[in-house]
């Protein structure tokens, strides 16, 4: 269960090789019958069904629609009655993980991709109230293991399985370059380094987001542009290769702030925006050194990188340790830290034969552990192991329905309060009327302020125009008496 329909390779991935090597017998829930995901999944001829995941918790109109979606998703889990039920992504297991509850789903899992959930202080809070909804838990790196372990969830819920790509699309012995070179015209010896990768929005400074990550792309792109603008100090010829397109209207944004830091940097000749591609896999081919240089990650790019035998730097966030190990596979640099990425990119283009053996490790370490194959033959032991374990009641479900309903209701409330009023009225929708009330405030002292002026002032018209009453009876008096004197001599 994922709630998009793009991107999500590995999740396909994963219900292909669950059915086709183990037996099983596989659904995808996605958001919607559109998109890349969905056409692999029509593709392998895997059933899929549409739920809504857009309810959630960032806007209150959200909050107030996801009951129902939850509901909905309960009563379709109920109606397939699945043995089963695993989510990815955070927002999809906020859903997904009280529909299977309520649905009374005998194995219920989360996956977590990275630690990015874990250390926003919302969702950390989330995670930490509603986790034992779940069977168990999978947590996809250490970094995230180690997270889970802080929040309290006991070791026998947890079970570190990674989230990797298949071999066979990553061998570099089976792979033709995407010719990058020749496609811009550089010679064959142009140093190239690329980062492949979506350019995400920028993140915003809320609850939502780690504080680190406030103001930040997650993907770090500025600090690979800004790392570039240091390397070609030493390598005036290399060219750096941004390969990935806007993640959406305000994905494309970005990616225009982006070009203007390139432009203002004077960076237009070094780094190229190459646009999205496919093949992955070939682009890595013709790549002398391949970066990511996230703030918060799960692996990354880091296990196709190394099973291409492409020479590799990352920081050192979530996952990507995992895989990269600093001198072993490849190199690794402090997020955030141009300066530092910098420096490791030297390194590795200083001395070619070190990086070429750093990444054949990087190869040998990734077949031995970092396999898709690997990571559904322990899902499907998973499965097996809990299914054992764990049966579907057999009470009548409308009674275990209510039951649990009766029984969740103080967490639901708990949650809904807390997320509603400390996260979101508080933090959020004060702020904003409290500067309205502050107008408002400060115009009515204003008008306290002037207002012994204002009754002085309505006291003197007040008595000039009483004033002027009499003013003008006796004006008018002395105008008749003049006429009437003026008649009585013109008489005379």
């Amino acid at each position: 269960m994922v709630g998009t329909t793009e991107g999500g390779t590995w999740m396909f991935e994963q219900l292909r090789e669950l059915r086709d090597q183990h037996g099983c017998e596989v659904h995808a829930i996605v958001s919607g019958d559109q998109g890349r995901l969905v056409d692999k999944l029509r593709s392998e001829n895997i059933p899929f069904h549409v739920a809504n995941f857009q309810a959630g918790f960032a806007r209150p109109a959200a909050l107030v629609q996801l009951p129902l979606a939850i509901l909905r998703l309960a009563k379709l889990l109920r109606r397939e009655r699945f043995d089963v039920v695993q989510t990815h992504i955070f927002a999809t297991t906020m859903v997904g993980r009280p529909a299977a509850w309520l649905a009374d789903v005998p194995v219920r899992l989360a996956m977590i991709a990275g630690p990015f959930q874990l250390e926003a202080p919302t969702t950390r809070w989330i995670e930490q109230a509603t986790w034992r909804m779940e069977t168990a838990l999978i947590p996809s790196c250490i970094a995230s293991l180690e997270l889970c372990r802080e929040i309290g969830i006991p070791d026998r819920r947890l079970h570190l399985i990674y989230y990797t790509p298949d071999p066979r699309k990553f061998d570099p012995t089976r792979t033709l370059p995407a010719n990058l070179r020749e496609k811009f015209g550089w010679p064959a010896t142009t140093i190239v380094v690329g980062m492949v990768a979506y350019f995400y929005p920028k993140l915003s400074k809320s609850r939502w987001v780690p504080e680190y990550a406030h103001y930040r792309g997650v993907k770090g792109h500025e600090d690979f542009i800004r790392a570039a603008a240091i390397v070609v100090k030493q390598f005036p010829d290399a060219k750096f290769v941004l390969i990935g397109s806007g993640w959406g209207a305000v994905g494309e944004e970005y990616e225009q702030t982006l070009r203007q830091l390139v432009k203002d940097l004077g960076l237009e000749e070094s780094v190229i925006f190459a646009g999205f591609h496919e093949d992955v896999n070939a682009v890595l081919r013709d790549l002398d050194v391949a970066v990511q240089a996230s703030i918060s990650e799960n692996l990354g790019g880091t296990a196709e990188a190394l099973l291409m035998e492409c020479p590799l730097v990352v920081t050192r966030v979530g996952g990507m340790t995992d895989t990269v190990r600093d001198g072993v596979t490849g190199l690794t640099a402090n997020r955030m830290d141009p300066e530092d990425l910098a420096r490791a990119l030297i390194e590795m283009l200083a001395n070619p034969e070190r990086a070429r053996a750093l990444a054949s490790a990087g190869r040998k370490l990734m077949l031995e552990r970092f396999t898709l194959d690997r990571t559904a033959a322990e899902l499907a032991e998973l499965y097996q192991s809990l299914k054992t374990r764990n049966s579907r009641s057999v009470i009548f479900y409308p009674l275990v329905f209510i039951g649990k309903s009766i029984a969740a209701a103080p967490l639901f409330a708990y949650v809904a309060f807390r997320l509603f009023v400390m996260d979101l009225l508080v933090p959020v929708y004060v702020p904003i009327y409290w500067g309205v009330f502050l107008i408002i405030a400060k115009n009515l002292l204003l008008r306290i302020k002037y207002l012994p002026i204002r009754i002085a002032s309505r006291i003197l018209r007040l008595g000039y125009r009483v004033l002027r009453v009499p003013y003008r009876f006796l004006k008018g008096s002395r105008a008749h008496s003049k006429a009437v004197l003026s008649k009585v001599e013109d008489a005379e």
